[in-house]
């Protein structure tokens, strides 16, 4: 009786269902519950290029609200700072805003490079 049944290690044909793989050696039942599920690869550059959108980045790599957050983020404290900058308080207020900002809008790309880069790490 011929058996369909694969290495969990190589992929190799095993002659019997309990036999050690020919191949790598591996054990009957070794590296069947250690498979990862798939998981889509993502590339750092692309992370980073779209994170020149605020939290676009993130929201590639399936951080949704992350990204979300970013984007109001960034755009809530460009939009606050620059309002204020037309008066004396805004000058003190504002322009320490919109270099929060711009800030937060660097920490945005930095850390969507990262966080692919973890992913692809991990999914390896």
């Amino acid at each position: 009786m011929a058996t369909n049944v694969l290495c969990g290690r190589c992929g190799s044909p095993l002659p019997s269902p309990n036999a050690a793989c020919p191949r790598c050696g591996a054990a009957p039942s070794q590296g069947y519950g250690r498979r990862r599920a798939a998981h889509p690869r993502k590339s750092p550059m692309v992370a980073t290029l779209l994170a020149i959108v605020p939290g676009m980045g993130h929201v590639y790599l399936g951080h949704n609200l992350k990204g979300l957050f970013f984007l109001l983020a960034c755009g809530g404290m460009e939009f606050v700072g620059a309002d204020l900058d037309l008066s004396v308080i805004g000058g003190l207020l504002g322009v320490p805003l919109g270099a929060g900002g711009f800030g937060l809008y660097a920490f945005q790309i930095w850390d969507a490079y990262h966080e692919a880069k973890r992913i692809e790490t991990e999914w390896v």
